[in-house]
């Protein structure tokens, strides 16, 4: 692997880094990307091999969106297929959390969908706090975890849930 480069997104790399995004994130929505990474240009992140986008992270506050939660939100993480286990991915979320506490943040969350990436997060500091499920549009707790053994032990049914996470910065 040739050296990788970590840094904001520039505006040559924008268009290059919604596509990226896109692609190997596909629910992310480009539309509120480019609004809020207008706010929060910091927690744009990427990582480059030979000016080519390989990784790409980012989030923003979600006193945006929710008033309530003091914690910036992790919104997507991806490393192209060919360049994971590598390191890059690990790279990006600590750059992350340097641009998330530049904001004024203490915690960073993220929801996560199960499998491996989960065991990333948690390998990384991340403490599961709850088991939302979208009802009616809206993600409703379904279980809240008292500690990381009663995630470990909670049985989820395939039911499109995902576990809140969170880590002190």
């Amino acid at each position: 692997m040739d050296i990788v480069a970590f840094g904001k997104i520039g505006n040559e790399q924008k268009e290059l880094y919604y596509a990226f995004c896109a692609e190997y994130l596909p629910g992310s929505e480009p539309e509120k990307m480019k609004r809020y990474e207008e706010l929060f240009p910091e927690a744009f992140l990427a990582a480059t091999e030979n000016d080519e986008i390989i990784g790409a992270v980012f989030g923003w506050s979600r006193k945006i969106e929710f008033s309530e939660d003091e914690s910036f939100a992790l919104d997507g993480i991806a490393v192209r297929y060919d360049c994971q286990k590598n390191g890059i991915g690990s790279r990006l979320l600590e750059r992350f959390e340097k641009a998330a506490e530049s904001y004024g943040a203490e915690t960073v969350s993220v929801g996560s969908a199960g499998g491996y990436v989960e065991k990333f997060y948690i390998d990384r500091g991340y403490i599961p706090q709850c088991y939302k499920l979208w009802i009616d549009d809206k993600p409703v707790i379904a279980k809240e975890f008292s500690a990381i053994a009663d995630y470990y032990s909670y049985e989820r049914e395939d039911d499109g849930g995902f576990v809140m996470m969170e880590k002190s910065i």
